[in-house]
């Protein structure tokens, strides 16, 4: 019997079996081991709807079972063969009341919608049973709608029907539910409007932004508050974002809270938020941002300082920030020995601090001292080994010993601070001054993992695509390097076994 006869069998008993749960186990062994393509060629010959049937019951095993094998039968057809064939079906199975059910079902839903949004979009009454799971009281129900709803957004088709008259209005009744249901909309539509200015137009139009700022302005419950700046923050970081908030007085409200910080006990809570917003200002407008808001510098440098972890990390991520543009790194240089105290107080970090926070530091040591070759000024090369020295006695060597520790959210930021001094002449010299670090570079045996062989192989790339190499490391090495880019990341030498006489 044929794979694809076996399989509609056991669909056919399924109408009749009293233990229907063993069936669709059989069912789910069978469909497991049989590759996509053979799955995508035996499911329009087979009556897929008796699984959709077994998913109208109390039991719920049985509801489970089926919207696994459902997820893996779907998933082998294209997004727009699942949405024209079995669009219905779709509907029913979100409607089960199990939210472990409905979140089977979103997954494959947030799949169709990221893979095929306009085909989406032309089924309203999917979208709107979407909708509803936006008040769900289940936290991976509600995020896996929101997420949906976002992929569907991202599409201009998409975007057009999500802000369509009934389901917008749907949206806004949803937001009725509770705080959390609320914020959760008010997520989507940040992370629309920092996509495009035509999705920002839409968010605008449709009023969930002004709501969001009238929360950010009001002066009523202080976590609704911190929360909405949190939000408004994500949405400062892209220009058209900013642009707008500016034209909508958020801007200046900010600056009135961080200057009234002291005069309030509570309003500390909203200083993590004022750093993230005033963060994305300071990248877009470095010098006028650094030089005029002398309250955030402030609260910024005393932060990295803090012992607040979490304050800590937003504070460095933020300095981090603000240096990836090289207009960023001089607005920062400008700022004199508080800079050069803060680059102190983020070194000391990646020795005395947490895992996380040291992550954090190696990061921000990263966007500190990455330039591009075309960047490579005699002043930006000159400011960046300073603030580099500034951070420890030994800063080469601490980080390489980072790389050799086996814990991967250390070690992975310390290769990616290689990875910016390998992109600039003086970091180059003090790879060749250090002893070992070249022959530690072409050993594949001191990464184990996927994402530690890739990010490791980076930074020989850059160093064999670097003007300078050549100069540096001289052309032996240079050949070395290029060998090893050549053969890639996972390259493993092939050794052969000889059988020597006398051996068994």
């Amino acid at each position: 019997m044929s794979t694809e006869e076996t399989i509609s069998t056991l669909l056919n008993r399924l109408s009749i079996a009293d233990d229907k749960v063993q069936t669709l186990e059989e069912l789910k062994t069978l469909v497991s081991v049989l590759p996509n393509r053979d799955l995508k060629a035996v499911i329009p010959n087979i009556s897929i709807g008796y699984i959709f049937a077994c998913l109208n019951t109390t039991d719920r095993p049985q509801q489970a079972i089926c919207g696994e094998l459902l997820n893996s039968m779907l998933s082998s057809l294209s997004a727009s063969t699942v949405l024209e064939n079995f669009n219905h079906y779709l509907l029913t199975w979100l409607n089960i009341s199990d939210d472990s059910v409905k979140a089977s079902c979103l997954a494959q839903i947030s799949r169709l919608s990221k893979e095929s949004p306009s085909d989406l979009s032309r089924q309203p009454a999917l979208v709107l049973a979407v909708v509803e799971e936006l008040a769900s009281d289940d936290m991976g129900v509600g995020l896996a709608a929101c997420k949906t709803l976002t992929n569907l957004g991202m599409d201009p088709d998409g975007l057009k029907t999500l802000f369509s008259g009934a389901v917008v209005e749907k949206i806004v009744s949803c937001m009725q539910r509770n705080d959390t249901v609320r914020f959760r909309v008010y997520q989507m539509a940040i992370d629309l409007s920092c996509i495009s200015t035509q999705a920002l137009d839409s968010c605008s139009n449709s009023g969930l932004l002004q709501q969001l700022i009238n929360e950010t302005l009001s002066d009523g419950d202080i976590l609704v508050q911190l929360n909405a700046i949190e939000l408004v923050s994500d949405m400062a970081r892209c220009q058209h974002g900013l642009s707008f908030l500016d034209s909508q007085g958020v801007v200046r409200k900010m600056e009135s809270l961080i200057e009234g910080l002291g005069g309030n006990p509570m309003a500390g809570l909203l200083v993590p938020g004022l750093i993230k917003f005033y963060g994305g200002l300071a990248r877009t407008y470095p010098k006028e941002v650094l030089s005029k808001f002398s309250p955030f510098v402030r609260i910024v440098f005393d932060s990295i300082s803090d012992n607040d972890p979490s304050l800590n990390a937003v504070a460095m991520d933020t300095v981090g920030f603000i240096a990836t543009s090289p207009e960023g790194k001089l607005a920062l240089d400008r700022l004199g020995n508080s800079m050069i105290d803060c680059v102190q107080a983020i070194g000391r970090t990646v020795r005395q601090g947490t895992s996380t926070t040291k992550g954090r530091a190696l990061e921000t040591i990263g966007n500190l001292t990455f330039l591009q070759v075309e960047h490579q000024t005699t002043e930006l090369l000159s400011l960046t080994q300073r603030w580099f020295e500034a951070s420890n006695s030994d800063p080469f060597n601490t980080i390489w010993s980072i790389t050799q520790q086996p814990f991967s959210d250390i070690r992975i930021p310390a290769l990616h601070a290689l990875q910016s001094l390998a992109s600039n002449p003086w970091g180059q010299r003090l790879m060749n001054a250090a002893p070992g670090f070249m022959e530690y570079l072409l050993d594949r045996s001191t990464e184990n993992t996927k994402e530690g062989k890739e990010e490791k192989y980076k930074i020989l790339k850059i160093l064999s695509e670097s003007p300078t190499c050549v100069d540096i490391f001289g052309r032996p090495y240079f050949v070395k390097l290029k060998e090893f880019v050549n053969e890639g990341p996972f390259f493993v030498i092939a050794q052969s076994e000889v059988a020597m006489d006398g051996e068994s």
